[in-house]
């Protein structure tokens, strides 16, 4: 008679575990195998963060781009309803006067005001702005209708609106300082300190209308971005914080001789990579590089660049 099995088989429940070849199941894992995990962990970090920066910085560079789209509009509208463009400064009890009106400084007409001084940038004097001009048109109509314009920029009635921070005029990569200008005004092809003869869009005393520029509005640069030197005045001020030229390339930076120089205003410059953002008149932005021809850029920005060719140059064009 067959014996009884010591394991009957029980459809009903699972045969116990075996393991025939007594091998012990393993219970964790070695000492290289987590250094080989962390090693990875390590690598794919170092391949992703020059990826999240490059992000960041086209997050910054396009949010750059919005602000300075918005102010190009907003320029507009303000030309729309003035038929002119803002002064890019003014002096006290300045005449103001529209281009191409305004006489040659060296041929001025007897009936004419006298050339105020270049403007210094020192907390000295009238210095209303451009910037001023377009805050109605920036959705801060409550903080224009608040400056007082019979005083200087740095009278104590206007502390508050130089303490103001205004985001349109601020670039997410520049400077911590929130008072300062991010972009400014062209008021001159060359370096020259900022006057009522310059032949940018936006200078000392003057108005001009877009129709009448002589190159074209949407052939001329209006706005770039700007380096925030040290003692920069804050976007209220028509000096070299809100005004620039393009008498050198893009992103250089001045010296300490140039810089104790009241009268230095120095050109564009931006913290993104390679260059800076531009303004066309006409609302256009342009990411300009700092290797860019500086003949081809001061062209850029002369407002009449085509009347000062000569007829030599021109004959052989």
């Amino acid at each position: 008679m067959k014996a009884a099995s010591p394991h009957p088989t029980n459809p009903f429940h699972s045969s116990p575990l075996r393991n025939p070849a007594g091998i012990h199941a393993r219970r964790g894992v070695s000492v290289v195998e987590i250094i080989v995990v962390v090693l990875i962990v390590l690598i794919l970090l170092a391949l992703s963060i020059p990826f999240v920066r490059n992000m960041r910085e086209l997050t910054r560079r396009s949010n750059c781009d919005q602000n300075l789209m918005r102010l190009g509009l907003a320029m507009q509208a303000y030309a729309s309803d003035q038929l002119h463009l803002p002064t890019g400064t003014a002096s006290f009890n300045a005449t103001i006067q529209l281009w191409p009106d305004i006489p040659s400084p060296e041929t001025p007409a007897a009936d004419s005001p006298e050339q105020p001084a270049p403007i210094a940038s020192e907390p000295e004097g009238y210095h209303h702005n451009w910037v001023s001009s377009l805050l109605p048109y920036v959705d801060q109509v409550g903080l224009f209708q608040s400056i007082d314009y019979s005083a200087s920029v740095y009278a104590e009635s206007n502390r508050l609106i130089r303490e103001t921070m205004v985001p349109v005029y601020r670039c997410s990569s520049d400077d911590p300082s929130p008072t300062n200008s991010s972009y400014a005004g062209l008021h001159h092809s060359l370096a020259s300190p900022i006057t009522a003869s310059n032949d940018g869009l936006l200078f000392l005393n003057a108005w001009v209308r877009p129709e009448e520029v002589p190159d074209g509005i949407s052939a001329t640069i209006l706005l770039g971005e700007k380096h925030s030197y040290p003692g920069d005045l804050g976007w209220v001020s028509g000096t070299r914080a809100t005004l620039r030229n393009a008498g050198t390339p893009i992103n250089s930076l001045p010296n300490e001789e140039q810089l104790g120089d009241p009268s230095f205003v120095g050109g564009l410059g931006s913290r993104h990579f390679g260059g800076a953002n531009v303004l066309k008149g006409d609302a256009a932005v342009t990411f300009l590089s700092e290797t860019i021809d500086l003949p081809l850029f001061q062209s850029m920005v002369n407002r009449n660049n085509l009347a000062e060719v000569k007829p030599a140059e021109a004959d052989a064009n």
